[in-house]
C-alpha cells in the first residue's frame, strides 16, 4: 500500500511541478509582455516629444516629458559612455523609486533586442520586473541615456502561491483517495488470505474435518481448493492410520484370545496327565486333544505368517495359469475334508487361463472351499466354476446374514464361532483370501441367502 501511495505521490508531485513550471513560465511571459507594452508606451511618448530623437533630447525636456507621464515607476539618467558608470558621473534626470542608478546599471538583463532588456527583482515579499532601454549617444553630448521602468508583478507570485496551495490540496486529496482505495482493495484481496490462514491454522491444530469456504475463481480460491484437498488427504490418511491402529489393537486382542483358548486346554490336559492317574483310554483322549490343539496353533501361525508376508509386500510372480491347475490343487488339498462330510466338489471350466500367482491363488480358493465345506451339511455339494474373468465358489449351506457379510473379511471374525472352533477355524482364512485377491487386483463379491447357500465371486479386472 505504501509503495503504491509513494508511487502516486511521486507521479502527482512531478506532474504538479511540470504544470507549475509551465504555468509560471506563462504567467511571467504575460507579465513581461504587459510590462514591455507599458514601457513601449513610455518610450514612444518620449520619442514623440523629442521628435523621434530621444538621444538628443535635453535633460530639461526629458524631465518635463516624464513628469507629464505621471509615472513614478520610471528612472532616467545619463552617464559618460567612455567610462564605467560612477555615481558622481551620473546625471540623474528622473527617479522616484528606491533604486540608485548604479544599482540598476549593475543588474543582469535578459536582452530581447540590442537596446531593450529586462530582469526580475525581489525585495521582501514584493516582486518587480525592471525594463531597460539604452538610448545611445546624442549628437551634441558625450553622455549615453538609459531609461528604466519598474513594473510590480507581485500579483504573479500571489497567483502562483494560490496555484501551489491548490496543487497541494489536490495532491493531498488524490493521495488520500488512493490510500483509501488501495487499502480497501488490499483488504478485499487479503481477506480471503486471512480466512485461509485461519483455516490453515485450524487444520494444523488437528481439525482435519474443517474445510475452507471457497468463493470466486481466482488464485486465492485455487489455493483454498488445494488446502481443502490437502486437508481431505490428511484427514483420510489420519483416519486410515487410526483405523489401522484400531484393527491392529483388535487383531492383537483377538490373536491373544485365540492363542489363550488352546493354550489353556493344552496346559490343563498336560497338568492332568502329570498329576492324575488315568487309564489308557483317558490318556489317549487327553493326548489327542493336545495334538489337535497344537495342530490348530500351527495352522494359525502359518496363516499369520502368510498374511504378514503379503501385507509387507511379499514376492509375487504373475503368470498365465490354466484354471485347471488351480482347481486340481484345491481338490487335492480339500479331499480329506470333502471325504469326511461326503461332500461333492464339482469343478466346471472350459480351459480358461488367468494371470495369477498360482500358489497364492490356489491358497485363496482353498480357503473359500474350506469355508464352504464348514458351512455345508453332510452329503451336500460345492460348485467351483470358471468363466470369462470370473471364478465362483458356490455352496448350498447355511448362508450369511446381510449385516455380517461386511465383517467376514476382518481378522478372527467368525459367523458361527462355536461351529468354527469345532472345525478348527481361527477366522483368518477370508482375511488372507481378501489380501491375496487385493494383490491380484481382483474383487470379491459375496452373494448369500440364509439357508440357501453362499456364492463367492472372484471378479478379475
Amino acid at each position: 500500500m505504501w509503495i503504491c501511495s509513494i508511487a502516486v505521490f511521486v507521479a502527482v508531485f512531478v506532474s504538479d511541478m511540470v504544470i507549475f513550471s509551465l504555468v509560471k513560465k506563462n504567467y511571467l511571459e504575460v507579465a513581461v509582455a504587459a510590462a514591455d507594452n507599458k514601457f513601449q508606451e513610455v518610450i514612444n511618448a518620449l520619442n514623440k516629444n523629442a521628435g523621434y530623437r530621444l538621444a538628443n533630447m535635453s535633460d530639461e525636456n526629458m524631465l518635463y516629458s516624464l513628469k507629464l507621464l505621471n509615472d513614478n515607476y520610471i528612472v532616467a539618467f545619463r552617464y559618460i559612455s567612455d567610462d564605467e558608470i560612477i555615481l558622481n558621473d551620473v546625471k540623474e534626470i528622473y527617479n522616484h523609486t528606491i533604486f540608485e542608478p548604479q544599482e540598476l546599471y549593475d543588474m543582469e538583463y535578459d536582452r530581447y533586442s540590442r537596446v531593450f532588456g529586462y530582469t526580475f527583482y525581489s525585495i521582501k515579499n514584493e516582486h518587480y520586473i525592471i525594463m531597460e532601454h539604452k538610448v545611445g549617444i546624442g549628437e551634441y553630448d558625450d553622455y549615453e541615456t538609459i531609461i528604466y521602468r519598474i513594473a510590480d508583478v507581485t500579483y504573479v507570485w500571489d497567483k502562483l502561491r494560490i496555484l501551489v496551495l491548490g496543487m497541494a490540496v489536490f495532491m493531498v486529496v488524490i493521495l488520500g483517495l488512493v490510500i483509501f482505495a488501495v487499502s480497501k482493495q488490499i483488504d478485499r484481496i487479503l481477506q480471503p488470505l486471512v480466512k485461509l490462514n485461519t483455516s490453515a491454522d485450524k487444520i494444523a491444530k488437528g481439525q482435519y474435518s474443517y474445510r475452507i469456504d471457497v468463493t470466486g475463481n481466482d488464485e486465492v480460491s485455487s489455493l483454498g481448493e488445494s488446502f481443502n484437498k490437502m486437508a481431505e488427504a490428511v484427514e483420510h490418511r489420519t483416519n486410515s492410520i487410526k483405523e489401522s491402529e484400531r484393527k491392529k489393537t483388535l487383531f492383537i486382542g483377538d490373536l491373544t484370545h485365540e492363542l489363550k483358548t488352546p493354550m489353556t486346554a493344552i496346559s490343563g490336559y498336560a497338568q492332568t496327565l502329570l498329576m492324575t492317574k488315568l487309564d489308557d483310554e483317558q490318556k489317549e483322549e487327553a493326548l489327542t486333544y493336545i495334538y489337535e490343539e497344537c495342530e490348530r496353533l500351527e495352522r494359525l501361525s502359518k496363516k499369520m505368517m502368510e498374511l504378514l508376508e503379503l501385507e509387507n509386500g511379499g514376492h509375487i510372480v504373475f503368470r498365465q495359469t490354466p484354471v485347471r491347475i488351480l482347481f486340481d490343487g484345491v481338490e487335492m488339498a480339500c479331499s480329506r475334508l470333502l471325504k469326511e462330510k461326503e461332500i461333492t466338489l464339482e469343478c466346471v471350466e472350459q480351459g480358461e487361463c488367468f494371470r495369477v500367482d498360482a500358489d497364492l491363488m490356489t491358497d485363496a480358493l482353498i480357503n473359500l472351499v474350506d469355508n464352504a465345506i464348514k458351512a455345508s451339511d453332510c452329503g451336500s455339494r460345492i460348485v467351483l466354476r470358471a468363466e470369462d474373468k470370473k471364478i465362483t465358489v458356490q455352496d448350498f449351506g447355511k448362508g450369511i446374514k446381510k449385516e455380517e457379510q461386511q465383517n467376514i473379511l476382518e481378522p478372527f471374525y467368525m459367523v458361527d464361532k462355536a461351529r468354527s472352533r469345532k472345525n478348527g477355524g481361527a477366522g483368518l482364512g477370508l482375511t488372507l483370501t481378501a489380501t491375496i485377491l487385493k494383490k491380484h487386483n481382483c474383487r470379491l463379491i459375496i452373494d448369500s441367502e440364509i439357508n440357501k447357500g453362499t456364492t463367492m465371486i472372484l471378479q478379475f479386472v
